[in-house]
């Protein structure tokens, strides 16, 4: 069993279509379907079912990714850790990323990174943080940016600092001119609300919070983007409750109310918990620690856990 051949089968795997797996892997589609035969011929089973509308993983073929998914990693892992010696890095960096992060400006870090290491090619996903810290453990992604809470069982995190939420209005609102709302505000109560996706970190801490306060939220629209939410607003379908960050986009027509008391989430970047983190994620969570905003560094704590400082730059196991 080759590393090739390994490659070759995620690539089916996730593309669940040979043409395009063969152009992600740079083969002629010939060659890819020959590399799989090869394969399956030497586990003694099929790997996919073909027919000619659909490509579909067998059961022996779901219970081969996650471990050729962990093989090309640790190759990965190898390569980096000799680049490294030369003080060169290379391959790829696939990066997960929730759609707001505060005070973490990620495009800049990307950049930086990019012009730092310019042999590393980056690939940037966006999900819900559930959904990355999942798809982190298992190797499709080498490191996320979510908000908590982390699943410290399977991912090693690294404090980012906190954001402090806010109610996002329209310009000309009533509320707009407010420097604080609480959630138990007698206004917000016949106030229609535009939420993010259900799923996301952020839904459930807000539906949290809003449930401790004893606001019941009459949702008038429910969207998975956050550019699009912030149009609702602007648009007048609603109110919503935001990172401030979030807001900046559409700032000269909707305006961030803080909310007292304080709202507040924390901001992670997370690897596996089971490997160490390549040379090319720590080079990028170290760059994002040295550029963090001071804002959202929020309190320095006394002693370890997940907050080591710009220097130390490498995750810990978290959590006392």
């Amino acid at each position: 069993m080759e590393l090739r051949q390994l490659a070759h089968f995620v690539a089916v795997a996730e593309e669940l279509h040979f043409t395009r797996a063969a152009a992600r892997v740079h083969v002629v589609q010939s060659s890819l379907s020959a590399s799989i035969g090869a394969l399956e011929r030497e586990l003694g089973d099929a790997l996919f079912v073909r027919d000619n509308r659909r490509v579909a993983l067998t059961p022996a073929g779901r219970a081969l990714l996650p471990s050729a998914r962990r093989a090309l990693a640790a190759a990965e892992e190898g390569r980096d850790a000799v680049a490294g010696v030369r003080g060169v890095l290379h391959g790829h960096l696939h990066v997960g990323a929730i759609q707001t992060l505060g005070g973490v400006d990620l495009a800049a870090s990307l950049a930086a990174f990019h012009r730092a290491h310019p042999d590393v090619t980056l690939r940037l996903t966006h999900d819900t943080a559930p959904a990355l810290g999942r798809a982190v453990a298992g190797a499709e992604l080498d490191i996320a940016f979510v908000d908590g809470p982390v699943d410290r069982a399977r991912l090693r995190p690294v404090h980012l600092g906190r954001d402090r939420l806010g109610l996002a209005v329209r310009h000309d609102d009533p509320l707009a001119g407010r420097t604080a709302i609480g959630l138990d505000d007698p206004g917000l109560r016949d106030r229609e609300f535009v939420e993010y996706r259900r799923g996301s970190a952020l839904r459930a801490q807000i539906d949290a919070a809003c449930a401790a306060a004893g606001l019941a939220r009459r949702v008038s629209c429910e969207t998975e983007n956050m550019q699009y939410l912030l149009e609702c607003v602007r648009h007048g379908l609603g109110v919503a409750v935001l990172p401030p960050m979030a807001v900046r986009a559409a700032a000269d027509r909707v305006r961030a109310v803080p909310i007292d008391p304080p709202l507040r989430r924390d901001l992670y970047a997370v690897v596996a918990a089971g490997r160490p983190p390549t040379g090319a994620a720590q080079a990028l969570i170290d760059l994002v620690l040295a550029a963090r905003a001071p804002e959202a560094a929020g309190p320095r704590r006394s002693r370890g856990g997940d907050e080591p400082g710009p220097a130390a730059g490498r995750p810990t196991s978290g959590g006392a």
